[in-house]
């Protein structure tokens, strides 16, 4: 009975963690409060040893082409697409810090993956090697079996059901709690912009400039928002991925620190 007792008590604990650990993503994430995310770095450094970690940010330069390819046939979709990355820049940030670290841990955490990636590197260097690098084979992969070590991992976590659930879960959340009402929201941040007149149609002739017309209906607000949490999946998942490898190779080096 004691040790039932015992168990179940270390279960309420873990239970009550988890909660304040999603409790303080929850601010992150949707309240940008930066305290929570400190506050979750330093419960991530006590239970997985994370401590210096530099995310790439993805998203935004490559998001505003794609929303500009979306809007191929509307007017302003320049200004569009430059008022709605910045509507969502630090948003987007943060989003991919999460992601990042949640894929990095999972990284540290793959002893087998970490184990596999040891064997090759004994065939480059040695002990001593190890201690004095700083980094291992994060970006810079000039071998070849340990470039197709990192494919084959990779492909491992593309197909991994859980990792594709979770990160369709922060997403679709992230979607509803912040993003979808900011991209409806859209016509009230975009400012009228004026462009030379070079089609000289009845409405307009005889005017220098015209005023484009970027107002957009809730049919292309739909279709926007849609093609943007389909974009934040995919870059999701890129996140996920780098941060993973990151975590497995920065593993590896506090083997032998």
């Amino acid at each position: 009975m004691e040790a039932m007792a015992k168990k179940n008590k270390t279960e309420d604990l873990n239970f009550c963690f988890k909660d304040i650990k999603r409790f303080l993503i929850e601010k992150f994430l949707y309240d940008n409060d930066p305290e929570s995310i400190n506050i979750l770095l330093n419960i991530y450094n006590f239970e997985d040893s994370v401590e210096n970690i530099y995310p790439t940010y993805l998203s935004l330069k490559h998001l505003k082409k794609d929303i500009i390819k979306f809007l191929k046939n509307k007017e302003g979709k320049e200004l569009i697409a430059y008022n709605l990355s910045n509507l969502i820049h630090d948003d987007v940030n943060r989003f991919e810090l999460l992601l990042y670290l949640e894929g990095y841990r999972a990284g540290l955490n793959a002893n087998k993956s970490v184990n596999k990636l040891e064997m090759l590197t004994f065939k480059y260097y040695d002990i001593e090697d190890l201690y004095i690098r700083k980094k291992m084979f994060n970006t810079d992969i000039s071998k070849t079996d340990i470039l197709r070590l990192k494919e084959n991992l990779l492909k491992e976590i593309r197909r991994d059901r859980k990792v594709k659930k979770y990160i369709h879960n922060v997403v679709f959340r992230f979607n509803l709690r912040l993003l979808k009402r900011k991209i409806y929201n859209l016509n009230s941040h975009i400012d009228k912009q004026l462009m030379l007149n070079l089609d000289e149609d009845e409405k307009n002739k005889g005017e220098q400039f015209v005023v484009t017309n970027s107002h957009l209906s809730k049919e292309e607000l739909h279709g926007l928002n849609k093609k943007i949490v389909r974009f934040l999946y995919l870059d999701g998942m890129k996140i996920f991925e780098n941060a993973f490898w990151d975590g497995i190779n920065d593993k590896l080096m506090k083997r032998y620190k």
